[in-house]
């Protein structure tokens, strides 16, 4: 679609010197948009390693709003991740043992997780997501999928059938949106990377499969003594569940999914310096090499997914020990429009309205959640 705007032409007040002018100015960009090739399906949009933003760089300028630490005994942080607001502002943190509800000014009001294998209890690790006064949450041990409300109180049990998954993506108004892989037989296990299908799935409210969005090839060294990920896969719905935005690999690429037809409707990239790999420790390394596999030289380029609106934040595997992780923007056309470091010890949790939430390291390692007021100009 060509959009064209016509406004703001000076005359001498001849109505027809003005027409023409109007019309002469409309062919002339008609004929520069024709000349403009249209993409092809696939074709990758470019993006240097500078962006739009002039002061691009920069350290993001933050106002501490309040914080959330443990020292009251209510609750433990040992590893918290996926903090979701909800429309009344409650604010949900998931952890080991944990889901966390909190007020919105980040008063503890109740931890909601119930160990066990019974309805609404969870015999381990698990993903969640909150839509009006609803948590959906899944055992990922188990398979099952329940509803509750904000208390922990069991709603329903909703049976997926006739498949396998392996996450909860997220929530549309049609359902769920879950990830099923396809791993290869054992016998085809022979000590390679082999790309393994990852199915991203539209399941109605009943359980019942609607249709496969899209399919993702991340992958994976395969023998005979284990399966270990190579690649990264990152997948984040839009805020309003039309788009899936993918990173799949270790190389800078986010290719964004239609939710209604299926289809890649957008592949971006930009110019981006690799970080050299370095070895954690067994305790903490993203990655065990076990024997055969190839050696690792850099990061994946991308650790997660943050969308916002129309743009998309990319928390990328840059940092500074002074200035912290480094953040890139792309608008909704895939155009690299900012890049700012988060500060020291940060890690991006959420973004809303003015404002983000990130976890901080302290010196004695215990963990604490703030809600920060964005003062810089995005």
């Amino acid at each position: 679609m060509i959009e064209i705007l016509v406004g703001g032409i000076e005359n001498d007040g001849n109505p027809s010197v003005t027409s023409m002018k109007q019309i002469l100015g409309l062919i002339g960009v008609l004929v520069i948009a024709l000349s403009i090739p249209s993409p092809s399906v696939g074709q990758i949009a470019e993006n240097t390693s500078k962006p739009i933003a002039k002061d691009a760089g920069r350290l993001l300028k933050l106002t501490e709003g309040w914080r959330i630490n443990d020292e009251g005994g209510d609750f433990y942080f040992q590893r918290p991740h996926n903090l979701q607001v909800a429309d009344d502002g409650s604010i949900f943190i998931a952890d080991r043992e944990e889901l966390l509800r909190f007020s919105p000014e980040g008063r503890f009001i109740k931890n909601i997780f119930r160990k066990g294998q019974g309805p609404g209890e969870i015999d381990d690790s698990f993903m969640y997501f909150v839509q009006g006064r609803d948590v959906f949450i899944q055992d990922l041990s188990t398979q099952r999928l329940w509803r509750s409300d904000f208390d922990g109180v069991f709603q329903e049990q909703i049976i997926v059938r006739n498949t396998d998954f392996a996450g909860l993506i997220g929530l549309v108004p049609d359902g769920f949106v879950l990830l099923r892989s396809a791993w290869p037989p054992r016998s085809e296990w022979t000590g390679k990377l082999m790309g393994v299908p990852h199915i991203v799935d539209l399941v109605a409210r009943d359980g019942s499969r609607i249709r496969a969005i899209a399919t993702f090839n991340p992958r994976s060294f395969l023998s005979q003594r284990s399966a270990t990920s190579w690649d990264s896969l990152r997948t984040a719905l839009s805020n309003d569940g039309k788009l899936l935005y993918s990173f799949c690999g270790r190389d800078y690429l986010i290719e964004v999914v239609d939710m209604a037809s299926g289809k890649i409707i957008r592949r971006y990239r930009r110019d981006y310096p690799k970080v050299p790999y370095v070895e954690k420790g067994p305790e903490v390394a993203r990655f065990r090499r076990p024997e055969g596999a190839p050696n690792i030289e850099y990061e994946p380029d991308i650790y997660s997914l943050v969308p916002f609106g129309e743009s998309l934040w990319i928390v990328t595997s840059t940092a500074d020990k002074a200035k912290g992780s480094l953040i890139d923007v792309f608008d909704k056309y895939g155009r690299f429009i900012d890049s700012f470091f988060l500060g020291s010890a940060r890690t991006l949790m959420a973004v809303e309205e003015g404002g983000i939430f990130c976890q901080e390291k302290n010196e004695d390692e215990t963990i604490t959640i703030v809600r920060y007021r964005i003062d810089s100009p995005l």
